[in-house]
């Protein structure tokens, strides 16, 4: 994926963010703490990946959600994500 595509999916991945916990983007620095400073619990987290999945076509582990800590390591795993997907078609 070049840089390109890549802030391409990061825009759109916080713009999904925003919409569900009505959050500004420009909050979403990657070292942002989604719990503790962004306030998302787990019910807004699995909204947001279920958006994330149908946007994306991907599959999310929920899981998963619960062992991300900033906003950048939730962006890096939709990136590897996608890029697998990406790869797989």
């Amino acid at each position: 994926m070049d840089d390109r595509q890549l802030n391409d999916l990061r825009t759109q991945v916080k713009r999904i963010v925003s919409e569900v916990s009505r959050i500004s983007e420009s909050e979403f620095e990657d070292d942002v703490l989604i719990r503790e400073e962004l306030g998302i619990d787990s019910l807004m987290g699995m909204e947001i990946i279920a958006h994330c999945e149908k946007a994306l076509e991907i599959q999310i582990d929920e899981a998963l959600f619960g062992e991300i800590e900033t906003v950048g390591d939730f962006l890096r795993m939709i990136e590897t994500l996608y890029e697998q997907k990406q790869s797989r078609s």
